[in-house]
């Protein structure tokens, strides 16, 4: 055991053990950037490229301090300011930085923010989703995948159907939707308009079919599904017999299994390239990160 000196008072002794454990409990960050000789005063002076005019002299406190604060998006010893400007090689630093604005503007805390970018940027997880028999929208070559968990009785589902048209169209030749069911056990009728809409598949006219359930999503009884198997032009015998056969009642299942297995719990649930969106579902948010993906 560790004894201290002859006269080594208590005070002395608590200052040698915050000493010896400081760097044990705070990485090196920003502050202690390289070129600063070790000095603690935080930069505040605006990164190049990123629009602080709206900001008020609250906000702009609140930006300065988490941008000092909080590390490299690269997984760099260094602080998300000190890499936006000396490290040009880290482009998420630059997609980062920006989001911080973005998120001081809409009122978000420092903590609120910490927390934003901790999912982002700090702990990202790319998961491998099999998207082969999901129905799809975009070019096969495609940089981007963007795959989304739906419930045809979710009314946060239905309103994102409209958002993802808008990001096809914005990104066509760059962007792959791939749609995938997790019908909630909470949705009775969920799981039928899930085999109704996958036998549809089976005769090429999903997304029809697909369009049709979310204008009936408040009403989607037998009688409803096949009333849209007509209207879109199906071979209404065929169809019924997909819909209840096990191919189609086991894709159904599988995709809920792949949701379950990736610990989706609600819906909308959106990956783009294998990783869990975190943002807001409006068409500047999911925007952001598709163009952090093709290196805008």
């Amino acid at each position: 055991m560790y004894r201290f000196p002859s006269g080594f008072g208590l005070v002395s002794a608590a200052l040698f053990a915050i000493g010896a454990w400081a760097p044990l409990l705070r990485p090196a960050l920003a502050a202690e950037n390289p070129d600063n000789k070790g000095s603690a005063e935080p930069d505040t002076t605006p990164p190049p490229g990123v629009d602080l005019s709206k900001l008020d002299e609250y906000e702009r406190k609140v930006f300065f301090r988490v941008v000092n604060r909080e590390p490299s998006s690269c997984g760099k010893g260094h602080s998300l300011i000190y890499s936006v400007k000396r490290d040009p090689g880290c482009k998420r630093s630059v997609y980062a930085i920006k989001y911080v604005a973005k998120l001081v503007e809409s009122g978000y805390t420092d903590s609120e923010i910490g927390d934003e970018l901790q999912n982002r940027y700090h702990e990202p997880v790319h998961k491998n989703i099999d998207v082969a028999r999901a129905p799809n929208k975009g070019p096969a070559e495609a940089r981007v995948t963007l795959v989304e968990f739906v419930d045809y009785e979710c009314p946060h589902c239905r309103t994102a159907q409209a958002l993802m048209r808008q990001v096809l169209d914005a990104y066509p030749r760059q962007v792959r939707l791939c749609f995938k069911h997790f019908p909630l056990s909470s949705h009775t009728a969920s799981r039928l308009a899930a085999e109704a809409a996958m036998a549809a598949h089976k005769q090429g006219k999903f997304w029809p079919f697909s369009d049709k359930v979310w204008e009936n999503a408040d009403n989607l009884t037998p009688a409803v599904l096949e009333k849209i198997a007509k209207q879109v032009g199906l071979d209404v015998a065929r169809w019924r017999s997909d819909m209840n056969s096990d191919e189609v009642k086991a894709a159904v299942a599988q995709d809920k299994s792949d949701g379950t297995a990736l610990g989706i719990n609600s819906t909308p649930t959106i990956y783009i390239n294998g990783r869990k969106y975190a943002g807001r579902h409006d068409i500047e948010s999911i925007c952001d990160w598709i163009d952090e993906d093709l290196g805008k």
